[in-house]
């Protein structure tokens, strides 16, 4: 596939989604798990694609589970450890963040909403 047929399925015109990157301020409780409140880095325009919705049992009880691929103009801060806020709903960030076309023009976020504290 060439890189132009990779580009031209994606348009600026398809982003009409309000998205917001945020990612989680310093801190730790005393676990050492991550206590920070969640910061909002950006606000962007970008695409999101539910792909499926499917139950988990974790912790004793059965959690619902979305994942969703968001695609968004390029940005070469974003990490996995961020999370998206789409509709008010946060969306974990599931893996490192895909350069589309290998031309640092899109990027495609892998996220989940139920997978882990997203809510906090």
């Amino acid at each position: 596939m060439s890189s132009t047929v990779a580009t031209a399925r994606i348009t600026a015109g398809q982003l009409d989604q309000r998205l917001t990157l945020q990612s989680r301020a310093a801190g730790a409780d005393v676990l050492g798990q991550a206590s920070g409140a969640w910061a909002d880095v950006a606000t962007v325009w970008g695409r999101a694609r539910p792909l499926r919705s499917r139950e988990i049992f974790a912790a004793g009880q059965t959690q619902n589970v979305t994942d969703v691929e968001f695609t968004i103009r390029w940005r070469d801060d974003v990490l996995p450890t961020w999370r998206v806020l789409w509709r008010d709903v946060p969306y974990d960030i599931t893996g490192q963040p895909i350069d589309v076309d290998g031309q640092a023009q899109w990027l495609e976020l892998l996220a989940a909403t139920g997978v882990r504290d997203g809510r906090a």
